[in-house]
Formats: C-alpha cells, structure tokens, sequence
C-alpha cells in the first residue's frame, strides 16, 4: 500500500509540471459580463494591477481599476495569457522553471471561466537574455547527458557573473527542443522536454517557443493540421504566440513554422506523414500582432524570437537581404515592425551562428532597423559529433552554444558563449600545413573522399597558409593578423571547415555504411578567413574586434597540430 502511496505521489508530481500554468487563485471578486467567455483578475501582493493586457490569442483586454478582465473569446488557441508589463514578471513555481503567464482554457467556448493572474514585482531595466537554440533532446545518442553534464555547468558559470550583480537573467527557447520523429519511438514529446527543465533545475525562467520538430508527427494531414499538431505542445506550454515585456524591451515570440505532414517521407514509429512544412507568420499571427504592437511605444526596441530566421544575406558577401516568408508575408511583417527604433529577431533552426545587418540593403529602407541574430544549436550536429566521441559542434564546425544579450535599459548588446569554451575565445585557427598532412595520410580521409569526390581535398592546400572561423562573425567586425610585427593580408574564403569533415561527415558516413548521395554536396563556412605567411613555424597573432569593440587574441604557434579535439 504505501509503494502505491509513493507511485500516485510521483505521479501526481510529474503530471504538475504539464499542467495549466496560472495555479493562482485570487480572492478579488470578479464577474463575468454578458457575452464575456473569459474573465479574471491580474495582482500584485494581493492588489489589483491596472491596464495590464491579457490576450487569447485573437483579442486583447485591459485589466480595470480592480485588476478584473473580461475577453469575449471563442476559445479558438485553448489558452488565455496575460502581456506582462514593465517592472513584473510572471510567477514560478518550484522547480518548473516555465513562467506561469498563460491559463489553458477548460470550459467549452460559450461557457464563461475565470482564471486569475499574479505577477512580482522585478527591478529589470537591467537584465539578461540567454537565447538557446535546437536543444533536440530525443532520449538518445546520451543527448540528456550532454545538455545536463555539458551545457548547463557552462550556462550556469556564464550567468552566476549577473547574478552576483543582482541582475535577473531570462531564457528564450527558440523552438525544436525535441524531435517529433523520435517522440513515438524513444518516448519522449515536448511534454517530457518541460519535465526535464524541472528535473535538472535549469536556471533561469525559461519562454518557449515552437519549432517544425514540435509539432506532433503523428497529426495527420488534412485542413487543420498545422493547429492539431500543436496540441501537445500547447498542452505543455501554452500559447504559441504571445508577448511579454521585461524592463524596455517588448518581447514577441512567434510560430513561425507552418506544419503540412503530407503523406510519404521516412517511416518512423508513430509518425503518419512526411513531417514536411513551409515557413510563415499566420494570418491570426499577424492580426494579433499589430493589436500587440499599436500598445508598444515606437521608441521601445523590440524583440521577436521564432524558429527559423526571417531575413538574411543572398550570399555571405553582399548586403543585398532575402527572406525565409513569401514575398508577401515579409512585407506585411516589416510593415508591422518599421516604425520601432530598433528591432532584433532571435531563431535557430539552421545549427549555424549568422548575424543579418537588414540595413546594409539600400533597396529595402522598410528593413533598416531590422537586426537577425541566426543562432548555432545547443545539441550541435543533433549530439551526433559528441556522439562520436568528438567536441559538440555545429553543421557548419562552430562550437555549440547559445547567445547571451546583455540588456541596460533600451541598450542591447550580445555575445556569443560556446558550451565548451569561456566567452573570451571567439574563434578557431588552422595550421593549413597540418590539415594538409592530415588529409594525405588519414586513411578515412581516403575513403570518404572516394566515396564522396565533390568535398574538399584539403592534400594540395597552398604552403604556410592559415585559416581562421570567426565563430559568430558580422560583417561590422574586424579581423587582423600579425607575423613578426607584419600585417599580413587576411581574405574571406568561404570553405569547408575541416573539422566539420572529420567530427560529423566521416563518422556519419565511414562508421555507420551510409552513403548517401546528399553527403557529397559542398557544406561551406562563410565565416573562414584566409593568410598565407613567410614561413612553416612563424608565431602569429591574431586580433578579432567585434560590434562593440570587444578584442579577442589569440597567440598561434606554428606548427600547430590538427586532430579531431583541436582547440
């Protein structure tokens, strides 16, 4: 009897973490008015707030004199969630670190309910944004370990300097968190992604966000599946698109991903189509948006989070700028953003680290103040390079992450903090003689490049050449190398990272017989910068600047050697 006891405790623990967030039950009197499907009350203390918002996701309230809301809703998205204004924050609780700023609705849509809100209040003019990217936890390849053994020791070192500041630090999860082809087969859905948050003790309060690998794979396609397959995420986390404000800075968080799943594709235990998708903001995104934003003063920067990247360069060298949305898509939603002083857009999605100057693009004026920060993924190549027993790096060689933005008032700064090394390295150079070496006498170099002739042949690489990736470079940084007291020429090539090649490309390849015909494809860094010195084993010094005048060094004796684990 009492292993029952404990078994119905521990269940009951679990299912809390996945349940309605707002647990908060007020005793301000509140009534429903006629034709009003959900109402409430928003306090502080005990007091009731005033003018705060509260949205179902189509329509926006205002709290009264008595902190009391009324929304006429048809329910719609399932969840009722408030705007958090200025100087608050929403409420956790315990060990779930998922602000409890949302209500999931339970009555049917012409029923009126109440649900109530409690906000603290919070001294965040100043405070810090931690943007994570592509977390991918499938419960496999150990990808729970390494978020919990490696990331988080390294993401709580990184932000214990702001607390011991008293400076409230805040993550934004940009979406694919899980892996919906896994869910049915590893068991484990986004629902269990929320109770690993609590189970590790993330540190921070954690707003999520969706990516197409949150959607339910197992939704089949039809008319309604891109809303359906949102069901269990929105169970987990509520809404997904909402608002909130922190200190300054208006926050939006978007779906940006619109979920298809046409029949076809891999087969995979649970999963009913092809787990296919476009890019693009709904209409009821953008309707609620501009509601959102009419409240926001044009001054007040703004900051969008969403999966995949909205706009970025044509090519790596140009300022020419392109969106991921349709043509029309993006000029609504630059309509929506043009007149704000300053707008950033945080995503993932692609695993690669990409800063976007919209302004550099004379022809888009509509753009200008329009920054997009692409940021690489925590889980890397999907923990595949780990895996391997290699360090945890990106599709493209760079080191996993996450991006830090210090924020003091309306003033936004950023960085980029790589899990296994501190926040003052910020690239990696290449002895190309040693790589050169390596590629003529590396035995699985040889079979991967006969298998797969199109990548890069690294064995007649030009003499006493370096090449240097600038892990999350702009185009406003600055690059300079140095031999005995010369400056030396530095061009930006962009190329294969040969790290990329001997971490991700030859185990996924050589040690599990998959040769597909995609891995012959080129995969090169934009971000790879190109000497040639004097000689073999002169020192180098290398300076990278970065957007705020940040210096990185690094004193590079040659010969350096190339393997696997190069730092």
């Amino acid at each position: 009897m009492k292993r029952i006891t404990i078994l119905m405790l521990i269940a009951l623990t679990t299912a809390s973490v996945v349940m309605a967030q707002s647990r908060h039950t007020s005793t301000l009197p509140a009534k429903a008015k006629r034709g009003m499907t959900i109402y409430g009350t928003v306090e502080c203390d005990g007091k009731p707030l005033v003018g705060v918002q509260v949205s179902d996701g189509y329509e926006i309230a205002l709290t009264d004199k008595k902190g009391v809301y009324q929304l006429p809703s048809a329910k719609r998205n399932g969840n009722v969630f408030i705007i958090t204004p200025s100087g608050y924050e929403p409420m956790t609780e315990g060990a779930d670190v998922v602000p409890q700023f949302w209500a999931e609705l339970t009555a049917d849509a012409t029923t009126a309910e109440r649900h109530d809100f409690a906000l603290r209040r919070a001294e965040n003019d100043r405070h810090v944004i931690v943007a994570v990217a592509d977390i991918h936890i499938a419960n496999h390849h150990n990808d729970k370990g390494n978020f919990t053994d490696t990331f988080l020791p390294a993401l709580r070192a990184e932000i214990e300097q702001y607390r011991k500041q008293g400076i409230p630090v805040y993550t934004l999860a940009l979406g694919d968190s899980t892996h919906e082809i896994y869910w049915y087969d590893y068991l484990y859905d986004i629902g269990d992604f929320r109770r690993t948050l609590a189970e590790v003790k993330f540190p921070t309060p954690l707003f999520n966000t969706m990516g197409n690998h949150d959607n339910d794979g197992a939704t089949p396609h039809g008319e309604d599946t891109d809303f359906a397959a949102t069901a269990k995420y929105r169970k987990a986390f509520g809404p997904t698109y909402y608002s909130m404000n922190l200190g300054k800075i208006h926050y939006v968080m978007l779906d940006n991903i619109y979920y298809i799943n046409a029949p076809g594709g891999k087969k995979a235990k649970g999963v009913v189509g092809s787990r296919n998708y476009k890019i693009a903001i709904s209409r009821e995104q953008l309707d609620w948006l501009a509601k959102d934003l009419a409240a926001v003063d044009k001054s007040t920067p703004v900051v969008i989070g969403c999966h995949s990247p909205i706009f970025r360069y044509k090519n790596a060298r140009s300022g020419a700028i392109t969106s991921t949305l349709s043509e029309e898509n993006a000029a609504e939603l630059a309509s929506l953003l043009k007149d704000f002083a300053a707008v950033h857009i945080l995503s993932g999605h692609t695993h690669r680290n990409r800063v976007t100057y919209c302004r550099e693009d004379a022809t888009r004026p509509e753009l200008r103040n329009i920054i997009d920060h692409n940021i690489v993924a925590v889980a890397g190549s999907l923990w595949y390079s780990s895996g391997f027993g290699g360090p945890q790096i990106g599709s493209l060689g760079e080191p996993s992450g996450c991006k830090i933005f210090p924020i003091d008032g309306t003033d936004i700064k950023w960085y980029f903090k790589a899990t296994e090394y501190a926040a003052d390295k910020q690239f990696t150079c290449f002895d190309m003689n040693s790589v050169r070496e390596y590629f003529r006498t590396n035995g699985e170099v040889a079979a991967f490049r006969d298998h797969f002739p199109k990548r890069s042949d690294y064995s007649n690489f030009e003499e006493n050449a370096v090449m240097i990736n600038v892990w999350d470079w702009a185009n406003d940084w600055k690059i300079s190398v140095r031999e005995n007291g010369k400056e030396l020429d530095v061009v930006r090539r962009k190329t294969e990272n040969p790290l990329m090649l001997v971490n991700i490309d030859i185990p996924n390849s050589l040690w599990l017989a998959k040769f597909s015909p995609k891995s012959n494809k080129q995969k090169p860094n934009p971000h790879m910068f190109h000497v040639v010195t004097s000689s073999p084993d002169s020192t180098l010094e290398v300076t990278v600047t970065d957007s705020f005048g940040n210096v990185y060094t690094e004193t590079m004796v040659r010969p350096k050697a190339f393997h696997r684990h190069m730092r």
